[in-house]
């Protein structure tokens, strides 16, 4: 394991400290490195993480009056910004965060590109050089205006996919499939999800729902070749992950705070 910052602690709340991260390598050109990590157990570190904060972060986080939601923005960007220091070896206190005009996140004139998703208590965030990436996670749970949603937002091709699965059940598997991969790629190309959900479809490739195809009404879209794949996140979730390129390798990894807080 590498050390972005050597005997390096940062001073937070308290007697609480923070190690920096420690990287399990460089990361290549073709590479994702995968992070994953439990919202509840970081949310007991709720004063550490929102000192790591920007002031508009903090001011972001006193506009949610919701409880759930104000632990999962402050440990989502806690998180983010402890990863992200140790790409760039800077203090995550002082990460130039930025957002494009749909909201996503991004470091200014940095190789490294990024994006973040959490669902019920999972968190995840993949990294990569130079390419476009997009994440998204969707916890699986009975909707009943399923059909009214895949009607609303899905293309046609999707919708005849869907129509010829042969139960309910699967019916429903596929859509939260379906759903995760069309907004991991969304959000790796910067589009609104309401201005351009029904506006491509990507079909299951493969009947474990591993992997997807991207198809555009118009080739004019974009020229790129993508790579769009399920993530193993636990039971009970669908993930995606979305990259511009020939992905060669996937390297996951876990993030908790017992290795960064440390008294």
């Amino acid at each position: 394991m590498n050390w972005p910052f050597k005997d390096c602690r940062y001073p937070l709340h308290g007697k609480d400290i923070l190690d920096p991260i420690k990287l399990p390598g460089p990361i290549s050109e073709g590479t994702v490195h995968l992070w994953i990590a439990d919202l509840k157990a970081w949310s007991k570190h709720a004063e550490n993480l929102e000192s790591i904060l920007s002031e508009e972060e903090r001011e972001r986080l006193d506009k949610l009056k919701v409880i759930d939601k104000r632990e999962e923005f402050l440990c989502s960007r806690g998180i983010l910004r402890i990863i992200l220091s140790g790409y760039i070896a800077q203090d995550p206190r002082d990460l130039p965060l930025k957002h494009s005009p749909t909201g996503k996140p991004f470091l200014p004139q940095a190789r490294i590109q990024f994006n973040l998703s959490h669902s019920g208590d999972i968190f995840a965030c993949g990294i990569c050089i130079n390419n476009q990436i997009g994440l998204d996670i969707q916890e699986i749970y009975p909707i009943s205006s399923l059909d009214r949603i895949i009607n609303n937002f899905f293309s046609s091709t999707e919708i005849q996919y869907l129509a010829t699965l042969p139960s309910r059940e699967l019916y429903q598997e596929h859509f939260f499939a379906i759903w995760a991969a069309k907004e991991a790629y969304l959000k790796a190309v910067g589009d609104g999800i309401q201005e351009s959900f029904n506006q491509h479809s990507i079909i299951p490739e493969s009947p474990d729902l591993s992997s997807f195809r991207l198809e555009h009404p118009a080739p004019k879209r974009d020229e790129l070749v993508w790579t769009i794949n399920a993530l193993n996140v636990g039971q009970g979730f669908h993930a995606a992950l979305a990259y511009d390129g020939d992905l060669k390798e996937l390297e996951r990894y876990e993030i908790a705070p017992e290795n960064f807080f440390i008294a």
